[in-house]
């Protein structure tokens, strides 16, 4: 099953968003191919936007399975995610990646 990620950032996480970024992104790549595509989220569509947030499409068995990568993904852990995660399931369908 796949799921959608969105996790906004709590305001003002710039700065801590950027220190624990390398244990963040090291921490998804170890997850393999569970990660499918993965993100941060901007504030504008400028080049040089400023993330707000990150988002993920993950495949897991289901959605505890998903609660509990985001539960260790060191921006949680830190307190850059806010509370307002949203773990959604999709199905994709089109596009120049999707399941086999």
């Amino acid at each position: 099953m796949f799921f959608m990620i969105l996790a906004p950032d709590r305001p003002d996480m710039l700065e801590r968003r950027l220190a624990h970024r390398p244990a963040h992104v090291d921490y998804w790549v170890a997850q393999g191919d569970k990660l499918k595509v993965a993100g941060a989220m901007l504030e504008s569509d400028a080049p040089d936007a400023t993330p707000i947030g990150s988002s993920f499409l993950i495949e897991a068995e289901d959605e505890a399975a998903v609660r509990a990568l985001i539960a260790a993904d060191p921006f949680m852990i830190e307190g850059i995610f806010g509370d307002d995660v949203t773990v959604q399931p999709v199905r994709p369908a089109l596009g120049v990646w999707r399941p086999a």
